[in-house]
């Protein structure tokens, strides 16, 4: 995907404020990298009357169903180990010594899930609990190569989406958060896909400064990493992918 249409999905996402009309805009997203499915679940959303769990799936109706009548619920390693992290779960490096575990997987992929997933779990303000999920029929070498790429746009996407259904639910966003312009400014390069010397040298300072300043807004935002910072500042607009403030770039002498 084109970084001027991934960002404009973004910015769509960013709007929505429909569990239906995000969902719709994530098919765009999962045509763009070649994906299988994509699935979004939410717990102890903080809203009353809120759907328990909330769901966004386009698993196969068979597995829903077997899901279901099999209480995997308590059991899916997926869903466990988002409970237990922050980190991005890559579902090739989940532990099936147990027999019942690779069964789990192994029913999921007979029934048209995928063949390979990532996850992202998302710990909100207010004790809600979402795991974002997308799945890949690609050989695992062809996934292996993808997923670094696929990765910062996942964590965007999972970020903007949990919004949406929070914003769907009811729910006031959280206080309005300020970023210094040298954090938002070097965010948004990092959004772009420049490195620390990269921006460093875009903005005048030193790739130390560069870090320091990722780190302030790290702190700010409360993320867990870089790539979790840059997801959250685009889901709450405190980054503008279009716009760069003249003055914060050194100009050139003559």
């Amino acid at each position: 995907m084109h970084p001027d249409d991934f960002y404009d999905l973004v910015d769509r996402l960013a709007s929505a404020d429909r569990i239906e009309s995000a969902s719709d805009i994530i098919g765009l997203f999962m045509q763009s990298w070649g994906l299988h499915n994509v699935a979004y679940a939410a717990l102890n959303m903080p809203a009353p009357g809120a759907q328990r769990p909330l769901l966004s799936v386009t698993y196969s109706p068979e597995w829903q169903k077997h899901f279901a009548q099999s209480g995997y619920v308590d059991l899916d390693p997926i869903v466990r180990s988002g409970l237990g992290g922050i980190l991005p779960i890559d579902w090739a490096e989940i532990d099936r010594s147990d027999p019942v575990i690779r069964k789990f997987f192994g029913e999921a992929q007979e029934l048209d899930v995928g063949a390979n997933g990532m996850s992202i779990p998302i710990r909100g303000r207010m004790g809600e609990f979402g795991l974002f999920s997308v799945t890949s029929d690609e050989a695992d070498a062809d996934w292996r190569a993808m997923k670094g790429e696929l990765m910062r746009d996942l964590m965007v996407v999972a970020f903007n989406f949990h919004s949406a259904a929070l914003r769907a639910c009811g729910v006031t966003e959280e206080p309005t958060i300020h970023l210094p312009l040298r954090e938002a400014s070097c965010l948004r390069w990092k959004a772009l896909g420049k490195t620390d010397e990269e921006i460093g040298h875009i903005l005048g300072i030193s790739p130390h400064t560069v870090r320091f300043h990722l780190e302030s807004a790290r702190a700010r935002l409360q993320t867990a990493n870089t790539t979790h910072t840059v997801a959250k500042a685009l889901a709450r607009g405190l980054i503008n992918m279009s716009y760069e403030p003249t003055h914060l770039i050194p100009k050139k002498r003559r």
